[in-house]
């Protein structure tokens, strides 16, 4: 499989999983994927388009591969050999980061505080983060952010993304304080996150 992933990879490769979802929301629009792909090019990458079809939105640039639209996205192992080829997978608000979480492969995931960080009240669910903490093996670098700060500055998100890269690059995982509503509050969540985690 291994060697079939490498005809559909053009190294170094970049997977985005780009989130369609009626229930919930949280999509970012086919322009914003556009911009990213374009910085992601510009940095000497090529990108492959992850996810479900059902759930992802059609890959809005023509020359990208689709992998979400072809027949071989149904099987999970090709899947999984396609995401160990990368260097590293983007998504925004959604779980699909368990993929290369459990292959190890680094991933940079924007979701809101709440989402991944608990609080010693014990009024977080923080879902995302206790997923991240189950099937991760491997680097991560988290953007904490507000879906709509990032809708509504979508310019501003990808200079963050821009940041992120290059502190991954650089072997910085640590989180990041993206966009958020209320800093103060999102910076002492994950202080407290992180102080129940040690």
């Amino acid at each position: 499989l291994q060697e079939w992933a490498k005809t559909i990879v053009k190294k170094p490769a970049v997977g985005i999983f780009a989130r369609s979802r009626k229930t919930y929301g949280r999509n970012l629009p086919p322009e914003f994927y556009v911009k990213l792909i374009k910085n992601l090019e510009d940095r000497g990458y090529s990108v492959v388009w992850l996810g479900e079809k059902q759930s992802t939105l059609p890959c809005p640039v023509d020359h990208v591969v689709d992998f979400s639209r072809m027949s071989e996205s149904r099987d999970l192992e090709k899947t999984l050999a396609i995401v160990c080829n990368l260097e590293f997978t983007i998504q925004f608000w959604t779980a699909s980061t368990r993929l290369a979480g459990i292959m190890g492969v680094p991933f940079l995931l924007f979701e809101s505080p709440e989402q991944i960080c608990a609080s010693r009240s014990g009024l977080m669910g923080a879902q995302e983060g206790k997923r991240l903490e189950l099937t991760s093996f491997g680097n991560k670098k988290v953007v904490l952010a507000h879906y709509i700060s990032v809708l509504e500055q979508q310019d501003k998100a990808l200079e963050i993304v821009d940041r992120a890269i290059d502190e991954m690059n650089v072997g910085n995982y640590d989180v990041m304080l993206g966009m958020v509503e209320d800093e103060e509050f999102s910076t002492q969540l994950h202080k407290e996150h992180m102080e129940m985690l040690t």
